[in-house]
């Protein structure tokens, strides 16, 4: 838990869920490749979230399957698909507030995805 009573030098912040939320791109992208696929969407959500694409991908692989070229797509696709991205109430002022430099976010999203979706959550999340 975070202590009041004494000072830090800076702070980590998780994206998802602590700055952000995305969960409109990710259900929309992964039902896609789940339907291209033959899979079940709700299963892929059940263990997607907080996890690299390429682990995902290779969980629910049919053999034979370029798992590398699957993530790359899934990933191609979330980074151009920002509808439904929006700032978590009270992010953008929680950073408004601390000092430049002494916050950064520590994700399992590629910097590529990461840095489009703050920027897409508002412009102080980038």
């Amino acid at each position: 838990m975070l202590q009041l009573d004494r000072s830090y030098s800076a702070v980590l912040f998780d994206m998802d869920g602590t700055l952000l939320d995305s969960r409109a791109v990710v259900e929309r992208i992964l039902t896609d490749w789940a339907v291209t696929n033959e899979l079940d969407p709700a299963a892929l959500f059940a263990v997607s979230h907080g996890r690299r694409t390429i682990d995902v991908v290779r969980e629910f692989a049919k053999s034979g399957m370029d798992c590398e070229a699957e993530a790359n797509k899934i990933e191609a696709a979330e980074t151009s698909d920002i509808r439904g991205i929006v700032a978590i109430p009270g992010a953008v002022d929680l950073l408004n507030q601390l000092p430049p430099g002494r916050w950064a976010i520590v994700t399992s999203a590629g910097r590529d995805l990461a840095i489009r979706r703050l920027t897409a959550a508002g412009p102080k999340c980038s």
